[in-house]
Order: structure tokens, then C-alpha cells, then sequence
């Protein structure tokens, strides 16, 4: 900005849209006659592109622009459930649809299968209860690359897919209407 630019060539873009290629000292003088400053916006350029603005009016105009980019952006939340090589069925099922519901509410997951004590030789039940847990949250989800094993244990990743999302709700929702009709007939 203004002094701080040390090349004696810059390309300055004025307010109509026009550029011209002049000496840095020349154009400071044309901003600050114009009570602007002059501001290098592509420093990477052949010369460097400057524009003649308020410094002050431009840093508030960024700032209020990221200020609003993350009030529309909603945070995501990492949830983690646990389960064990050797967890039941009624058990699973049930973190299942937990996990199920947190994709659905669009945060990432973490399954983490833990391996306590000797049950570290059953590696193959670890990875067998993955693959049942990829395939019942597929309809919601996509897996983030394969399994990771980390000491004793082992972590898979799932990232909400909104389209599938959207196409399990209305199923769910269809299913839920005809079982509404079924009992409205009985």
C-alpha cells in the first residue's frame, strides 16, 4: 500500500475500469490527489497490478464479507462411536441408527473398533464388522478411504452424501405413509 511498494513500475487500474502502466511514485501522487490510496492487489504480476481505493473502506468491505461467509457456513462436528470385534447384533444395529442419525443431521463419523486385550487376534472380525457397518450406512454416506489401523484400533471414516440423503428420506417417508394407509384401512 501506498510507500510500502518498492517496484518502480505498476499497473494501476482506476475506478472506470481503465489501466495504464506507470511509475509507482506518479501513481501515489494521482491517489493521494484523489484522497485514495493505492493498493497492490496482484503483487505476482509483470508489473504489479494496484488499484486506487480506501484502504480502510476495502479491509471493513473483506472483512464484513468473511464475517458473512461463516455465518452461512454450518460447522461440522466430528462423532465418534465405539464397538468391539465381538459386538452383538441387537448392539449394532442400534449404533448403527445412531450413526445413521448423525450422518443424516450432516456430521462426519468416526467408527472406531476397539480391540481389548487378547482380542487383537481377531483382526478379521474388525474388518468384517466394517464392511457390515460401510454397507448398512452406504445408503446415507460414503466411506473416506479404507480402514485405518492404529495401535488396537481400528478407524473408518464416513462423510454425509446429501443426494442419498434426500433420496432414503423420502423413501422413509413413503414407507411411513403406506404403513399410515394399512392401519387406516384395518
Amino acid at each position: 500500500m501506498n510507500g510500502q511498494i518498492r517496484v518502480p513500475e505498476v499497473r494501476v487500474v482506476f475506478k472506470d475500469g481503465s489501466q495504464e502502466i506507470i511509475k509507482t511514485s506518479q501513481a501515489i501522487k494521482m491517489a493521494e490527489q484523489e484522497g485514495l490510496d493505492l493498493i497492490e492487489v496482484q503483487p505476482t504480476a509483470t508489473p504489479p497490478v494496484c488499484k486506487m481505493d480506501n484502504y480502510g473502506k476495502l479491509q471493513y468491505k473483506l472483512d464484513k464479507n468473511d464475517r458473512d461467509r461463516k455465518k452461512k457456513s454450518k460447522p461440522t462436528s466430528l462423532k465418534e462411536l465405539r464397538f468391539h470385534p465381538n459386538t452383538d447384533k441387537h448392539d449394532f444395529d442400534f449404533k448403527a441408527a445412531h450413526l445413521e442419525e448423525f450422518l443424516r443431521k450432516g456430521n462426519r463419523v468416526r467408527a472406531t473398533v476397539v480391540f481389548l486385550g487378547r482380542s487383537i487376534i481377531y483382526k478379521d472380525k474388525g474388518y468384517e464388522l466394517v464392511e457390515r457397518l460401510t454397507e448398512r450406512l452406504s445408503t446415507v454416506s460414503n466411506r473416506e478411504g479404507s480402514p485405518k489401523f492404529e495401535g488396537k484400533k481400528l478407524f473408518v471414516y464416513f462423510e454425509p452424501d446429501k443426494k442419498k440423503i434426500e433420496v432414503h428420506e423420502r423413501m422413509l417417508a413413503k414407507m411411513k405413509k403406506e404403513q399410515q394407509n394399512k392401519e387406516a384401512e384395518n
